[in-house]
C-alpha cells in the first residue's frame, strides 16, 4: 500500500512540483593562480576541488532568503483570496527540514534512508570572463587569478546514483538571485499545491514543502551577488555516514572553514582562463605556452585562453 505523502505526490503536476534546475555546458571556477598545484597537479592524479561548509560561506546570509520570501509568497496568497485564513495557518511555520532522503544502495537493493546531514558546497560561473570574479584575486594593481572551464555533464557522471552507495547526493544547480523569479518558483509550487489539496493532506503537506525549502535555500542568493553569475555543486553527506566524505578544515581572513574534497576526473577540464594580463604580447605568448606544456605534461588536454577584459590597473 502507498503512503498518504505517495499519494499526495502522485496528484501532482511533475514541472511544478520538481522544477528542474539542472545546468549543462561548461561551468567556470575562479581561483588563485598558486591553487593550479592542489587542483590539478596533485598525487590523486583527479582534478581536486573544495566544496565548503555551506554556513560558512562569504555571504553571511546564505541559506535565509527562501523563508524570507516564502512567506512573502504566503500572504500574497491570503491578501489576494488564492489561500483560506486555515491554509495560510497551515502553511505559515513550516521551515526548511533538518533531514533529508538518501536511497542507499547494496548490490540490487535499494532503501530509503532520512536523516540529518551536511551540506558543501564547490562555486562555479556561468562567465569565464568576469571582471568582478577576476577582482577576487588582485594583489595591489596586479591579479593573480585563474578559471577552470568543467565540463557538467563528466562531472555529474562521477557522481550518479552508485556514488558512495547512494550516501552522498551530488547536485548541479544554477543560483536564483532575482526576488520575484524566487517568489514565481515558490508560488507556482503552492499553487499546486493548492489545486491538489485535500483536508487529510495536512501532513503531506508539512513535509512536501518543507523538503522543497530545503533544496531551494541553497539556490535562492541576494541579488547584489548576481554578478558572479554562480553554479553550484551541492554536495549532501548523510550525518550517519560523514566518514565517507573525511571533513578537512582550512582558513581564511581570519575563519576557520570546513570542507569536502570532490574528485573529479580530469577529462572533464576543458578550457583554463588566465586572469586580465598587462604584459607585452611575447610575455603572454610564453605564458599560454608554458601553461600548455603544465597541462599536456599532466594529461590535460584543454584550451587556453586569457583574459579580454582591458584593464589598466
Amino acid at each position: 500500500m502507498i503512503s498518504l505523502l505517495d499519494e499526495f505526490i502522485g496528484k501532482m503536476d511533475k514541472a511544478a512540483l520538481y522544477q528542474n534546475f539542472d545546468y549543462y555546458g561548461e561551468i567556470y571556477h575562479y581561483t588563485a593562480l598558486k591553487n593550479i598545484e592542489p587542483i590539478l597537479l596533485n598525487a590523486q592524479n583527479q582534478i581536486v576541488l573544495w566544496a565548503s561548509q555551506f554556513d560558512c560561506l562569504n555571504d553571511i546570509s546564505e541559506g535565509t532568503i527562501v523563508e524570507q520570501r516564502y512567506h512573502e509568497v504566503c500572504k500574497s496568497l491570503w491578501n489576494d483570496g488564492t489561500i483560506s485564513r486555515k491554509f495560510f495557518d497551515l502553511l505559515e511555520h513550516i521551515t526548511p527540514s533538518r533531514n533529508e532522503s538518501f536511497y542507499l544502495s547494496k548490490g540490487k537493493t535499494i532503501r530509503a534512508y532520512r536523516g540529518e546531514y551536511a551540506t558543501y558546497i564547490a562555486s562555479f560561473s556561468k562567465n569565464n570572463d568576469l571582471l568582478p570574479m577576476w577582482n577576487y584575486y588582485s594583489k595591489g594593481d596586479m591579479f593573480e587569478g585563474i578559471n577552470l572551464g568543467l565540463d557538467v555533464e563528466t562531472i555529474s557522471s562521477n557522481f550518479g546514483q552508485s556514488f558512495a552507495d547512494g550516501k552522498v547526493k551530488v547536485s548541479i544547480s544554477p543560483v536564483i538571485y532575482d526576488p520575484d523569479e524566487q517568489k514565481k518558483v515558490i508560488r507556482n509550487f503552492l499553487l499546486e499545491i493548492v489545486r491538489n489539496y485535500e483536508e487529510r493532506f495536512d501532513c503531506c503537506v508539512r513535509a512536501l514543502v518543507s523538503m522543497r525549502l530545503t533544496s531551494w535555500k541553497m539556490l535562492f542568493k541576494q541579488a547584489c551577488f548576481c554578478h558572479e553569475q554562480e553554479v553550484r555543486i551541492i554536495v549532501d553527506v548523510a550525518d550517519k555516514y560523514r566518514d565517507i566524505l573525511p571533513v578537512k578544515y582550512r582558513t581564511n581572513s581570519g575563519y576557520i572553514i570546513p570542507y569536502v574534497e570532490i574528485k573529479i576526473d580530469k577529462s572533464a577540464l576543458r578550457s583554463v582562463t588566465l586572469g586580465p594580463f598587462r604584459g607585452t604580447e611575447s610575455q603572454i605568448k610564453l605564458q599560454k605556452s608554458t601553461l600548455f606544456q603544465m597541462l599536456t605534461s599532466n594529461q590535460y588536454f584543454a584550451k587556453i585562453n586569457v583574459s579580454n577584459v582591458p584593464v589598466r590597473y
